[in-house]
Parts: C-alpha cells; structure tokens; sequence
C-alpha cells in the first residue's frame, strides 16, 4: 500500500501529513507530503511539527505558530482559509485525533516478557496467576493471591493477606499493607501506600496513644491511582474506591472513607476520616474535605474549596467555607468592590460630620433668639 511505502521512504521518527490524516480518519486540506517529525503544543510547534486547536477561540492562537500541520474540528473548516500555508487535519474529536497521532511518533514501549525477577522475593504461600511480570526487588508477602496478566514493578511491596485481581499493574515502589484488595483493571502509579494506619488518636496521661485500624482497603474494578497517593485502611470495615474512579498525583484519602464510582479527584485534594461520595463527583486541585462529610452524586468541588457541611449533588461549589458558585461569586465581587465601597463610606461620614455640625449651629443660633423655644 502507498501508505506503507511512503513510511519505509522517510528518515525513522518521520511520517508525512498524508499517512497521519489516513491513521486518523481526518480530512486533509493542504500538503498530503508535508514530512513531519513530532508534535507540540501550538505555542512551541515549528515548521516540522503538528499541534492541534480545539476550537474557533484557540485557532487564534496559530497567529503566534510556526506549526506546518494543525489538527482542528471539522467544523472550522470555513475558518481555516486564513491560513493558506498551513496543513490542516479536519476531525471530530481534535484533542483525541492528536493524541492518536502522537503515539505515531512516540509508540508504547514493549512489555518485558512475564517473568519473574530472580531478586524478586516471593513467598511460598502466594498465588501468582499467568503472565504475570513481577520486577525486581519486588516483595511478595504471605498468602498473596495476584490473578492473571498483572503488572508488578520493581521495589513492589505487597504485604501479606493481600488479593489483586486481573490485569493490575502496579508501577514502581508501590506499597500495598496487608490485606488490600485490589479489582481487575486497577493501576496505581509509582510511590503510592495504600493501607497505612488512619491518623487516629486519643489522649493518655497527657500522651498521644495511637488507635489501632483494623479494617482495610478495597479498591474496585477499572480505577486509576496517581504517583504518591494515599488511602488509609479503615479502622474497622472497609476504606472503599468505587469502580472507574480515577484519582491523580498526591491525593490523601482517610480511613473508613467511601468514594463512589467514577469519580475524578485531582491532585492534592484531601479527604478527612469517614466522608462519602456519591457517583461521577469531581473534586478539583487541593480541595479539603471534611471528616463525616458527604458529597452527592453529580457535586462538583472546586479548587481550594474547603468543605466543611453535606453538599447536595447535581451542582458545584466553591470558597471556603464552600457554597454553591452563585453564592460564592456574589460573595467575591462584593469583596472585590470593598475598596470603592471603603471610600464611599468615608464620604457619606465626611458628609454626615458636616451635616451634624450645620445642625449644632443651627441650634446654637435658634436658642440665641430671645424668645425660642
């Protein structure tokens, strides 16, 4: 085929505008032979490169691009005609075409074949399903049950008790404590602990004495875990992640919580013991959530939000303390205008100050007549 033969003709790492257009299912508008050797941002592209716009606002920034060929929506294709030099791929789905396209110039990386690392310590009593990769100096506790196809990096620390199901793949220097439980399809990036002890103390003769956390972690089916994140095991029960959640870098999760399914949780968002989440709830960066608080299916936190109360689903909310985002954008712009407000109050007492002092000369006067009251 044409295409196969114009990729064996370029230099490695190139692939001309015409093949990706193909791959991608887009319509072409400009140079099919435009040789290409990366992408980029639209700010940082050069004349050798693709990059991509999502929409009419962001097509404006290719003012300030040396990109030879941009991805863009198909339905820009009017708009385009302002840039007659420039190669574009028309597609649906701009953002998801590029990272199709990406791919081409940087693929995956091969899967070392499932093997088992001679420094790898496995206990006797663990169960290793098929094709499983188990890295080096990874520790494999007592009575471990790992299903098949599963992904164990190096420095891997699965403690005892602990059950993983299909597919899990573990990055480097995870640290599973005992008796976690893991679904299929679940990926915990590197750093992670998940199982710790929850931050739980009482006070004895005038000493912080640790309460003991006897429950653990279950994480369900198809979730996501970002580098340096924490879940505390529950101090009895369970600490739950609900099925297609996916959580980003150095989220702290507190014992006996219960996150529900497919939630989003962006990185440094914080949940205190004992808070509950309902289904498709999205908490933005570094939002703090209190103990015992519940946030329903739909809710919507915004960043740096501070929660302190139940928050109904089925809307966002912002501020600390948070509260739905029209109460909350009131609240700022009247904070915003407090410099003006401050000076308008010094004038109306400046004024009030003159006006009471017309007043005492006004009585001062009356009272002077002979006669007045």
């Amino acid at each position: 085929m044409g295409q196969t033969s114009n990729r064996q003709a370029l230099p490695r790492g190139e692939w001309t505008a015409g093949d990706i257009a193909d791959r991608i299912q887009a319509t072409l508008i400009g140079n099919r032979r435009l040789c290409l050797e990366g992408v980029e941002i639209v700010e940082r592209a050069t004349d050798r490169q693709l990059t991509f716009v999502g929409d009419a606002k962001n097509l404006l920034r290719l003012k300030a691009s040396a990109a030879a060929a941009v991805i863009a929506p198909s339905a820009l294709s009017a708009e385009i005609s302002a840039w007659p030099n420039t190669t574009f791929l028309l597609v649906a789905e701009p953002e998801v075409a590029f990272l199709q396209a990406a791919e081409l110039f940087f693929p995956r990386r091969a899967k070392p074949a499932a093997a088992i690392a001679k420094s790898a310590h496995v206990a006797e009593s663990a169960l290793i399903g098929n094709n499983a990769r188990i890295g080096h100096g990874a520790v494999i506790g007592e009575h471990v049950v790992i299903g098949d196809n599963c992904d164990i990096g190096a420095g891997v620390v699965i403690g005892d008790g602990c059950r993983l199901g299909n597919n899990a793949t573990l990055h480097p220097n995870v640290v599973l404590y005992s008796d976690v439980i893991l679904g299929d399809d679940v990926t915990i990036h590197a750093a992670c602990v998940i199982g710790a002890d929850g931050f739980g103390y009482r006070q004895v003769n005038g000493r912080h004495e640790r309460l003991p956390h006897f429950g653990i972690v279950r994480i369900c089916d198809d979730v996501e875990i970002g580098a340096g994140t924490t879940i505390d095991r529950a101090k009895v029960g369970e600490t739950v992640i609900g099925s297609g959640t996916k959580i980003d870098n150095q989220v702290m999760i507190g014992h006996n919580c219960r996150i529900g399914r497919h939630n989003l949780l962006v990185s440094q968002v914080g949940f205190a013991g004992s808070c509950t989440t309902g289904d498709y709830v999205v908490c933005a960066g570094q939002a703090g959530i209190a103990d015992h608080v519940h946030l329903g299916d739909g809710a919507i936190i915004g960043a740096k939000a501070g929660v302190h109360r139940d928050m109904p689903g089925g809307q966002a909310y912002l501020g600390s303390p948070a509260a739905p985002v029209s109460e909350t954008t009131r609240q700022l712009m009247a904070l915003k205008r407090l410099p003006d407000m401050r000076s308008t109050l010094k004038a109306l007492e400046k004024d009030v100050q003159q006006l009471r002092q017309q007043l005492d000369r006004q009585n001062t006067s009356d009272t002077s007549i002979p006669g007045a009251a």
